[in-house]
């Protein structure tokens, strides 16, 4: 009964909205919601109700996260000058990992092909939630159209993206963001590739799951450019 009631009182608090006139960033409505989802989630996961904490996450991205502009971060990247997210004028995905975490097989190359298949239409991003020293067993395994960059405590400069991020919707986490900046989609996903697979096997399989989604995600990005043009003329 009180799992119940949790849920339903976070469900209830997402769906109240808050006033349209003023810009919305994707951190402040992170700080904002983010204590009642944990609360709820919580309860969720430790009755090993699954399903409803993922219906919770996206209760939390559909009404309070999808819309809001992404804050202008900035990126440091492995071996390339830093980065600011304004500074980029085409959709960007983001991936989250972390270099102690075994990426599944397949994955990586899956990420290089659509990199290029995509290279003039949106920017590939991977962040890792770690020091530069951790990243050199692992960086040079993805392409140079992939930004590969990182973050972490030890660095001052990186404790708001750590706090709003990391330490909030954890990893591996996708955020897909339009060109004017305005956050489409936010996800938790699950490679199930198991470990003899066939690597053609493991990449095709990410490559589709990767792939339906960022076309997906390219779509609603240029329905939403469409619907911000007619409504500025």
């Amino acid at each position: 009964m009180q799992k119940s009631l949790l849920t339903l009182l976070f469900l209830f608090n997402l769906y109240s909205s808050y006033s349209q006139d003023t810009i919305t960033y994707f951190t402040d409505a992170i700080k904002k919601n983010i204590t009642p989802y944990k609360i709820a989630s919580n309860k969720a996961y430790e009755s090993n109700n699954i399903t409803e904490g993922k219906m919770l996450f996206d209760s939390l991205v559909k009404t309070k996260l999808v819309g809001t502009k992404f804050d202008d971060f900035n990126l440091k990247v492995y071996k390339e000058k830093n980065v600011k997210i304004n500074r980029i004028n085409k959709p960007i995905f983001i991936i989250t990992y972390s270099s102690w975490c075994v990426i599944p097989k397949g994955e990586i190359p899956a990420l290089n092909i659509l990199a290029k298949e995509h290279r003039n239409d949106m920017q590939f991003i991977v962040v890792f939630w770690d020091k530069k020293s951790d990243l050199k067993n692992i960086a040079y395994k993805f392409s140079s159209n992939i930004k590969v960059c990182y973050a972490n405590e030890y660095y001052s400069k990186d404790s708001h993206i750590i706090s709003s991020i990391k330490h909030t919707l954890g990893f591996p986490t996708s955020i897909f963001i339009d060109e004017n900046k305005n956050v489409i989609s936010v996800k938790h996903f699950e490679n199930n590739t198991k470990i003899k697979t066939p690597i053609k096997e493991a990449i095709i399989s990410s490559y589709n799951y990767f792939s339906k989604d960022i076309n997906e995600n390219l779509v609603s990005a240029a329905s939403n450019n469409k619907s911000f043009t007619t409504t500025s003329n």
